[in-house]
């Protein structure tokens, strides 16, 4: 079955996801291919990286919500946490999305590393709370140590 006949149902349930959330300039199989011969050229001690997969497992996937400018004028306090070193959503990721939130947005850094630092040490865990709780956000530019595990 080609790339482009595969219907949603049987892609990997992250799938239909991941491939709305991404822009993956991956046209074809070609491209697609020249990207894994590079990547086994410039980072041979990483034999299989996630993105570069899933962006094959999204070739001719429907893209139901395409990326595009955050657009929330008037929201109330959003609260962005990240860690400063995240394999899988960059920081600086976090960090656009803060900043296209304007006013609304409020960026929490973890200073540590890993994906999901809501359960990072008492600093994260402490602040996400106060958010759920009561919609309190930490002053901008508040930065949690990273915690040995």
């Amino acid at each position: 079955m080609s790339a482009s006949s595969t219907s949603v149902s049987a892609l990997p349930p992250a799938t239909p996801v991941f491939c709305s959330d991404w822009h993956l300039p991956v046209r074809d199989y070609a491209e697609y291919a020249s990207l894994v011969a590079m990547m086994k050229v410039t980072a041979p001690d990483l034999p299989y990286l996630l993105p570069i997969h899933m962006a094959a497992a999204c070739l001719g996937a429907p893209t139901a919500n395409p990326q595009h400018r955050l657009d929330a004028p008037g929201a109330p306090p959003i609260l962005v946490s990240n860690a400063l070193h995240d394999p899988a959503t960059g920081y600086p990721w976090a960090v656009s999305v803060a900043r296209q939130l304007g006013r609304s947005g409020v960026l929490l850094t973890y200073e540590g590393y890993g994906h999901g630092s809501v359960t990072s040490g008492p600093c994260v865990q402490d602040a996400v709370d106060s958010y759920l709780t009561d919609l309190a956000v930490p002053p901008r530019g508040t930065s949690c140590p990273a915690v040995l595990p």
